[in-house]
């Protein structure tokens, strides 16, 4: 039996109910979307409830990554960096887990968002 947090749990486990490597990558790109907006994988009021994953994807298609990052952080890092954090969790929550990086690939682009970060 799965346990898991709602908002982490891969959407393809409740369609066909195998777990894979990339099940875990699905749920560390919701982190990612979490760290960049400080907002939680479900968010929102009893009445009107949003996932991350749905909300941030539909800002950033439309070119405005501005509104998903948390104001707190705002102008502190180079908007280079803010979307290629973005592209990152995009890849990892895509819809179907054959479509997902693997972590080393991942751990590879966060590397390289951090160089643009830091110049180093």
């Amino acid at each position: 039996m799965i346990v898991g947090t709602p908002g982490y749990i891969d959407p393809e486990y409740s369609e066909i109910s195998i777990l894979t490597k990339n099940s875990d990558v699905y749920s560390f790109g919701v982190v990612l979307f979490e760290l960049m907006s400080s907002k939680g994988a479900i968010f929102g009021s009893l009445e009107q409830h949003f996932h991350i994953v749905e909300w941030a994807t539909s800002k950033i298609v439309r070119g405005d990554i501005e509104s998903i990052i948390d104001p707190r952080i705002k102008g502190q890092h180079k908007m280079n960096y803010m979307w290629k954090v973005a592209d990152i969790a995009l890849a990892c929550t895509a819809r179907r887990s054959i479509e997902r990086p693997n972590m080393y690939n991942v751990l590879k682009d966060l590397n390289e968002a951090m160089e643009m970060e830091t110049g180093y």
